[in-house]
């Protein structure tokens, strides 16, 4: 994953490469090219020309993803991730779910309703918009129905460990000389080769592996886990990536692909400069807490009433700081290298003057000097601030087994509107008779397959 890049000047440099692995039916195997280190302006011409010839039909009025079938056979965190961001674009997410309990995440606590009934925040969370058919993949006759269900899909995502799709019979081989057009894409901590392939992995395990926690935290202390699972999210939403290339590379190639998508991988990629820069030599690379690697003063100081951040990366953010609290000149932070050599002194300096005042009267008056800055807020002051509920990124729906309940909404706004918004997660096995008559098994059959276990419907 450090591939070697060409300067235009003809010097070479790695860098980190990107985190995907794409195999085409043929079985040939590749990473994208990096490519190589362009200057400024180099593909202006280019870029200009393939603007006048690009293609002006009017967007549809459907979601973009309208008419294409996602088969899910995900569980846990990044899987759903990315498949809730398809369904939210359109898709069909056909969540394919084990009849007894379903996705394991529908049990974490705390539950939402009663303890046999109920459902979990965090399977709430990532299965918005998406249909739930409840299979029995263990049993020759549900592996069977699967397959009819691949024979009209588009996309199968899957995040079983390595070995675990063949032994079923599915894997990537087999379903494409089945269906030819399928974008199979497999999600695991280490990625399908390797030596870590068998593995088990969760989000605390990779962002160890990957040096994340290394670098967290302030300088001094021991280092701690990021606080939310970044590598799921990261790696759900490369996914989702990944299948949007993949089904593209199928509309013009009239082929499907397979992607390995290890999570591993992409929080590697996430190391992005810091990682440039130990390629390019520097040594002692390390955590700086809240602070920037280059820049002073950055990070967070304390007010009165609580804690703000800021960050005067320019000289102009400088001069209004200084003009905020008062700093006399000092030659010590005339310039951006000078206050980050002297960044010890500069924060004794800014620290008491931030002590005598509030939050909101600092965070008001360095924006209006045009300091970036902003309070550090709890997750309750965060989720119920204008910010997120003026542009909807709450809604409310019925939930079918916890009642009227709030959700996060789509970060995307398209035409206006949020997809997915007022989608629910569904109930174990809700849609698994409706799925059944779409593949055509009549009601005699539905009947039979639910009472010899091999599906369950809600």
């Amino acid at each position: 994953m450090t591939p070697v890049l060409t300067a235009p000047d003809g010097t070479t440099r790695r860098t980190v490469g990107s985190p995907f692995r794409f195999r085409a039916p043929d079985g040939t195997t590749f990473r994208p090219d990096p490519g190589a280190v362009h200057d400024a302006g180099a593909d202006t011409a280019e870029v200009l020309a393939g603007l006048d010839a690009r293609d002006r039909r009017p967007a549809t009025p459907q979601p973009p993803l309208t008419g294409v079938r996602v088969v899910d056979l995900t569980r846990m965190f990044a899987g759903p991730c990315a498949t809730e961001v398809l369904a939210d674009l359109g898709a069909d997410v056909v969540k394919v779910e084990e009849p007894r309990i379903g996705d394991p995440t529908r049990r974490n606590l705390p539950m939402w309703g009663s303890d046999d009934d109920g459902e979990s925040a965090y399977f709430m969370s990532l299965n918005r918009a998406k249909r739930s058919v409840a299979l029995d993949l263990r049993s020759e006759e549900g592996r069977a129905v699967l397959l009819e269900l691949i024979d009209g899909a588009d996309v199968l995502v899957e995040n079983f460990r390595p070995g675990v799709m063949a032994r079923l019979g599915l894997d990537h081989e087999t379903l494409a000389a089945r269906r030819p057009g399928l974008v199979f894409c497999s999600l695991s901590g280490f990625g399908a080769t390797g030596p870590l392939r068998d593995k088990i992995s969760f989000d605390l395990v990779n962002q160890a592996m990957a040096g994340m926690i290394e670098l967290t935290g302030d300088v001094g202390e021991r280092p701690v886990r990021i606080g939310v699972p970044i590598g799921d999210m990261a790696g759900g939403l490369h996914l989702a990536v990944a299948v949007l290339a993949g089904l593209a590379g199928r509309a013009r190639a009239g082929k499907g692909c397979w992607v390995d998508l290890a999570l591993h991988d992409v929080l590697i990629g996430l190391l992005s400069d810091v990682a440039q820069r130990h390629l390019l030599g520097e040594e002692g690379t390390t955590r700086a807490g809240s602070r920037g690697r280059d820049t002073a003063p950055h990070g967070r100081y304390r007010a009165r009433d609580g804690w703000l951040v800021l960050s005067a990366v320019r000289d102009e953010h400088w001069a209004g700081l200084a003009e905020v609290l008062g700093v006399p000149p000092d030659d010590r932070f005339t310039d951006a290298r000078r206050r980050k050599e002297h960044e010890a002194a500069l924060d004794a300096v800014l620290a008491p003057r931030f002590a005598t005042g509030d939050v909101a009267q600092w965070v008001r008056d360095l924006t209006a000097a045009g300091v970036p800055a902003a309070p550090v807020r709890s997750l309750a002051d965060a989720l119920g601030s204008p910010l997120v509920t003026g542009r909807g990124l709450v809604y409310e729906f019925d939930h079918p087994a916890v009642g009227r309940v709030r959700n996060l909404a789509s970060p995307l706004l398209v035409d206006g509107r949020r997809p997915g918004t007022g989608a629910a997660s569904p109930v174990l096995g809700a849609d698994t008779d409706d799925v059944l008559a779409e593949l055509g098994h009549d009601g005699p059959d539905r009947a039979r397959l639910a009472a010899e276990g091999v599906v369950r419907c809600s």
